[in-house]
């Protein structure tokens, strides 16, 4: 496909989830292991099963991982983290101000169910749903009214510039979806398929298996190479592992530094890494005393030893965050230390302070993700040794994440994965009343930062308002920094052309094929 660049693109699935050191496999059709050949299933192992085939209401990395792959967006991920390229937009005009963008549509692209062409009027009506439904509104919130000139012209005018727009339309979940197909199902996609993808779907058997098949009727005629995708959710680690050892299944899209450890002692077996996007933390409840006292926030923050943590349950594998959570490998990496190891003196300190010794504080984490569920119980240890009695609380991760929604926790252990551009680390996160502010953290401060951080083109400016408003976060300590993964895949030797992503994207399946 051929890239699309325009002057306020920069480089850089929002998503909660609770090693070998090679480099990304190339998506190109013959560069790994000779000429594609047709055919064949890839059966791939998840650590759960989704909650929904809706891209528009999907927030959690299963649901995402079965859904993408059906559906086609206006511009997607190219095997470079934090670059974009058009998918069904064939041409971007930008104007000078930053706030018209006008989109080219690719001809011949047809939906699923319905066979019809995708027009303009679908662009416009997917991404006034994904406004409407909420998820992900803030995605488009410089928005103020889409045009369709013509059937293949899709015009955006924005209230004002907007960064990380093109990126926003990458996302995966940001599907242009078929509307005669909602319809038909009452406006529900909870289990349907609206996509214009190069997989349909096949059949959704809960906490079994789901199967795509190729869509003969892609605009991509010699893709995909593959007749069908499997997922199979395999919770257990160690059944994970037994079922690649055995041929059951032929990759584990994601896996944790235990089995990566565990992997690389099999030949019959390649373990993948690249640099990740998935960052792990403790949140605290700014809104709940005592935690509404940034000194205890504070002191909780010096009293965790995050390489301890690292090197008992991620094996010395991820990279410890000591100042803000955009990652090293990113261009908007914020390289200042706040908390460059850990300080017991410290943390009694500033509790002493705040009059709040002999705390008793519950911490929730999600029992699906036992490598949270570990850290979890190191940091019970450390707290306890700074006067914090902390009663940890595993929970089934969609009763953990409902509690999460409400705000009912008073510190929680958990991950965000996906992130692209700067904007998706910060904004919703950590805006006043943004949809992803657990914490109920406000800073007026840091609302003008991440604002301004939005409309600014230029990337070296940009940097410095997010270093910034991440210093300051930081320091009042909403969140507890803990590390990055890396994103390790594992894969038997017939998988071939199959990119390991930064963000665990699966879109290069469409090019992905199996020497057997």
């Amino acid at each position: 496909m051929r890239k699309i660049w325009v002057f306020l693109l920069v480089a850089t699935m929002l998503v909660w989830t609770g090693c070998s050191g090679s480099s990304s496999r190339e998506a190109d059709s013959g560069g790994e292991g000779g000429t594609p050949k047709p055919g064949g299933t890839i059966r791939i192992a998840l650590q759960s099963d989704g909650k929904t085939l809706d891209p528009h209401k999907a927030t959690d990395a299963a649901s995402m991982h079965l859904i993408e792959n059906m559906y086609s967006r206006l511009m997607r991920y190219t095997e470079k983290y934090g670059e974009v390229e058009g998918e069904l937009a064939e041409k971007v005009e930008v104007s000078k101000d930053g706030k018209t963008y006008t989109f080219t549509l690719r001809k011949g692209v047809r939906f699923h169910g319905t066979g019809r062409e995708l027009t303009s009027e679908d662009v416009k009506y997917s991404i006034e749903r994904i406004i409407d439904l909420g998820v992900r509104r803030d995605h488009f919130s410089a928005v103020d009214r889409i045009e369709t000139p013509d059937s293949h012209t899709v015009v955006f005018r924005l209230k004002q510039p907007m960064a990380p727009f093109l990126t926003y339309l990458a996302y995966p979940m940001n599907a242009i979806v078929d509307r005669e197909t909602v319809e038909n199902h009452d406006g529900s996609l909870d289990r349907a398929d609206a996509g214009s993808g190069p997989f349909q779907l096949d059949e959704w058997k809960k906490d079994q298996y789901l199967r795509l098949k190729k869509f003969s009727g892609y605009y991509r005629p010699d893709r995909p190479y593959l007749d069908e995708v499997v997922f199979r959710p395999i919770p257990d680690e160690t059944a994970r592992m037994t079922a690649l050892r055995n041929r059951e299944v032929d990759m584990i899209l994601d896996v944790s530094a235990k089995e990566a450890r565990m992997l690389e002692q099999d030949s019959s077996v390649e373990v993948v890494s690249v640099p990740g996007t998935f960052w792990e933390y403790i949140g605290l409840n700014t809104k709940k005393p005592p935690l509404d006292d940034v000194k205890v926030r504070q002191a909780i923050a010096h009293a965790v030893d995050r390489e301890a943590i690292n090197k008992i349950v991620k094996l010395n594998r991820a990279t410890v965050l000591k100042g803000g959570n955009i990652p090293p490998n990113h261009w908007a990496h914020a390289d200042f230390t706040l908390y460059p190891r850990r300080d017991v003196a410290k943390a009694k300190q500033l509790l002493k302070e705040a009059g709040k010794e002999n705390l008793e504080l519950t911490l929730k984490v999600g029992s699906d993700f036992p490598y949270q569920v570990d850290a979890a119980q190191i940091i019970k240890q450390q707290l306890k040794e700074v006067g914090i009695d902390v009663k940890v609380s595993a929970q089934e991760s969609g009763i953990f994440f409902d509690a999460l929604g409400k705000g009912d926790f008073d510190m929680a252990v958990v991950g965000w994965l996906g992130f692209v551009d700067p904007d998706e680390f910060t904004y919703n996160l950590f805006h006043t009343g943004a949809p992803w502010n657990q914490q109920g953290y406000s800073n007026e401060q840091v609302d003008a930062l991440l604002e301004k951080g939005r409309t600014v083109g230029d990337q070296e400016e940009r940097k410095k308002i997010y270093r910034q408003a991440l210093k300051i976060i930081a320091e009042e300590a909403p969140m507890v920094f803990l590390y990055v993964n890396e994103r390790t895949a594992a894969l038997n030797g017939t998988v071939k052309g199959f990119d390991v992503h930064p963000t665990v994207t699966t879109l290069s399946l469409e090019e992905t094929w199996l020497d057997r």
